[in-house]
């Protein structure tokens, strides 16, 4: 193998040899390379992610149970964090629908929460 030009490792710097769209020395610097990018862009969105996956064991938890409505407080005890959602939609009666994933849940007016999935739901439409 020669030397082409001024090739040098994205990662290590040192020169990469062989084909000419090579762009590393080897494969433990691409991978490397890689994970170094990977980490960089999840430290953002771990956290997110970190409160997302709790809230959805929670409500599965309580789906699993076979409860279809449980009291806020209690959620909120299990360590429920209401502001991580996926998706809000606003009802016909007002009512705010939040998502996590495939399972919906929506407050009533005694602090109570519905939730279910939404396979287990036909639209009335």
């Amino acid at each position: 193998m020669q030397h082409r030009g001024n090739r040098f490792c994205l990662n290590c710097g040192l020169p990469v040899f062989g084909r000419a769209d090579k762009k590393y020395c080897d494969d433990h610097c691409r991978n490397d390379f890689h994970n170094s990018q990977s980490v960089t862009n999840s430290k953002l969105m771990r956290p997110s992610h970190k409160k997302l996956r709790r809230n959805y064991e929670i409500l599965t938890g309580v789906i699993d149970a076979g409860v279809c409505e449980i009291a806020k407080d209690e959620l909120l005890i299990y360590g429920f964090n209401t502001k991580s959602v996926t998706e809000l939609d606003l009802r016909e009666d007002g009512t705010m629908l939040y998502g996590i994933y495939d399972i919906q849940y929506f407050e009533k007016a005694n602090r109570m929460i519905e939730v279910y999935r939404k396979s287990d739901f036909s639209p009335q439409w």
